[in-house]
């Protein structure tokens, strides 16, 4: 295969497709509804139709793990929910803890996969002045299920080798799929670049949240962005010195129990972070 430097968006298409065809179903897509999962599923909606239904109808139902919380953050995705017909799984996460180092700290939910899991971590933004904000011990405390019947062979996940992740920072993919859980992972965007999928959002004109993205860029203020959530986590910092911290929610003081707080710090076998790379 030819590097991702010297080829086109017609290849990178072209090979996204061969992926998508390749790995058996029953399939399944984890959706965002950020550009990328847009993009993705406009992609398998054409390469893998109904054929009784005919190409126009989304045959791959979605995992859309949202959190309960900012019911505006997920306006966008459940409008492509009606207006593109698709079916929508979401259940609650087997656990949730926290990932953190000495500048920054990330809420993490762990959602079954397979016969596993898989962790799903939020970054997280400090409260803004009279805006509302989750509390992040009743975020850890939201319920929990023991696990599930998996019945998808295969998952489609929009992460590309060009991803920077906030906490992790560059995240590289090790291969196009993986295996987790007896479950195909399957990374069709891998190839791609940022303008890339611009550029098939244009050519294509595939919706993406307007509220989200100023031209190409992301809007600095997260507050409408699913992939943030702006969380007072003093109580459950592992970081936290003090044996209490004043709480916003309750008006008062309470005991900090980072200590106590899951850790749930691991990075996904098939991502390369720079402290890997190093």
């Amino acid at each position: 295969m030819e590097s991702k430097e010297s080829m086109t968006l017609e290849d990178k298409i072209a090979h996204a497709t061969a992926l998508i065809r390749f790995f058996p179903g029953p399939y399944a897509l984890m959706c965002s509804f950020g550009k990328d999962s847009m993009v993705l599923l406009h992609l398998i909606r054409k390469i893998l139709p109904v054929p009784e239904l005919g190409t126009h109808l989304y045959p791959v139902p979605i995992l859309w793990h949202r959190h309960p919380y900012f019911p505006a953050k997920n306006e966008f995705g459940e409008s492509t929910v009606r207006s593109w017909g698709l079916e929508a799984y979401d259940h609650p996460p087997l656990a949730c803890g926290v990932k953190c180092k000495p500048e920054r700290l990330e809420l993490v939910a762990r959602y079954p996969f397979g016969s596993s899991g898989i962790d799903l971590p939020v970054n997280t933004e400090e409260p803004i002045g009279r805006r509302d904000f989750v509390c992040g011990l009743q975020w850890l405390e939201r319920p929990k299920q023991l696990g599930m019947q998996w019945p998808w062979a295969t998952v489609f996940i929009g992460h590309k080798d060009s991803d920077v992740d906030p906490y992790e920072g560059p995240v590289p993919l090790r291969h196009d799929a993986a295996e987790g859980g007896g479950v195909n992972i399957v990374f069709p965007l891998r190839r791609w670049a940022d303008d890339d999928v611009w550029q098939y959002i244009e050519d294509n004109q595939v919706p993406y949240d307007k509220r989200r993205y100023a031209g190409r860029l992301e809007v600095p203020d997260k507050w409408l962005n699913p992939d943030y959530i702006h969380a007072c986590t003093k109580c459950i910092d592992p970081r936290e010195s003090a044996e209490k911290v004043f709480c916003p929610k309750l008006k008062k003081e309470i005991p900090v129990v980072g200590t106590k707080v899951l850790r749930l710090d691991a990075v996904p076998s098939y991502v390369r972070t720079e402290t890997q790379n190093a």
